[in-house]
């Protein structure tokens, strides 16, 4: 996996100068820009490999809410499929989950309300929590696996609530 800190020659951490990486990005697109070396194919080929990089970099950095995916898998924390959601946080969301099958059954506009309520709460404390334990990973780079770990869970119990927002953004109870 490419390093996108290290192409920016940026720190790793979840809360960067994104002032700094915009001009990075900008430094980056204006030296590598295909059409300056329109002449010389093999340069060319380079210049658009090196200008796609920047945009999939710039792209990946550019938001912190896109950074923590990519430093955990980065420093392989967050692994495809094999990433376990905590059980009790899955026994808490199963009743969320009970009540949003009930309300396919039984359509209620006020049960909807209710159930949005609780899961906007729950996506809420998870982004409050994301924000204090990627600033306390960032401060502590000593622990940095460690809190990674910490930042892992919150991230992935966070990503799960907010499939359940979507879910009850395009239920529509019949009227």
């Amino acid at each position: 996996m490419t390093n996108y800190f290290d192409f920016y020659d940026l720190e790793e951490l979840f809360f960067i100068d994104e002032k700094q990486l915009k001009t990075k990005y900008i430094e980056v697109s204006k030296s590598s820009h295909p059409d300056f070396f329109i002449n010389d194919p093999a340069a060319y080929q380079a210049a658009l490999a090196r200008t796609s990089l920047n945009n999939v970099a710039y792209k990946a950095l550019s938001n912190w809410q896109r950074r923590i995916p990519y430093i955990l898998k980065l420093n392989g924390v967050l692994q495809e499929s094999k990433n376990d959601i905590p059980q009790a946080f899955l026994m808490e969301m199963m009743d969320i989950n009970e009540a949003v099958m009930d309300l396919q059954m039984e359509p209620s506009e006020g049960a909807l309300e209710i159930i949005k309520t609780k899961v906007d709460a729950y996506d809420t404390s998870l982004s409050d929590e994301l924000r204090c334990k990627a600033e306390q990973a960032d401060e502590l780079k000593t622990d940095w696996l460690v809190k990674l770990e910490e930042v892992k869970e919150i991230y992935l119990k966070r990503k799960y609530v907010l499939r359940l927002k979507e879910t009850l953004n395009t239920f529509a109870p019949a009227k």
